[in-house]
């Protein structure tokens, strides 16, 4: 089954919601290099959401990182999805750096957003983390080979 253009449309309308929501709640890692340090100091949150844009084009090393964290997601039941554009993550996020992945943590229970508890007694998901989650879930095949486009604005 192959995913709907339709439904990637509105996944990067979700996509950038739950990026800027993210990062208001402190649930945030920006950047190749910091998320590798987190993980390997293993974080105490539970990493949820990996998105991951195309390096700059013959950055092999980035490449070859990005790759790496790929596989550990994969291992350790992280959720990728594939983002169109490093600066559109950037712009959205206000950064000062073009970064080609983020990744979004769970929230802690009892935060009035969440809607369940999702991944276990302590860790909820918003309602759009949720959302992206079963897109991922219902795609799981198929979402290698696509590529959700951020909105523009």
């Amino acid at each position: 089954m192959v995913v709907k253009n339709s439904d990637i449309n509105q996944m990067g309308n979700l996509v950038k919601k739950a990026l800027v929501q993210a990062k208001i709640e402190d649930r945030l890692i920006l950047g190749l290099s910091q998320i590798v340090k987190c993980l390997m100091e293993g974080f105490m949150d539970i990493p949820t959401i990996c998105l991951m844009a195309p390096p700059k084009q013959g950055d092999v090393a980035t490449h070859m990182q990005e790759v790496l964290l790929q596989a550990f997601c994969l291992e350790n039941g992280i959720y990728i999805l594939h983002l169109d554009s490093a600066e559109k993550i950037s712009r959205i996020l206000r950064a000062s750096t073009v970064e080609s992945c983020a990744l979004i943590f769970a929230n802690p229970s009892g935060n009035s957003e969440s809607e369940g508890s999702f991944l276990d007694e302590d860790y909820q998901l918003t309602k759009i983390e949720k959302q992206i989650v079963n897109f991922c879930e219902d795609n799981w095949d198929d979402l290698e080979d696509s590529t959700i486009h951020l909105p523009d604005k």
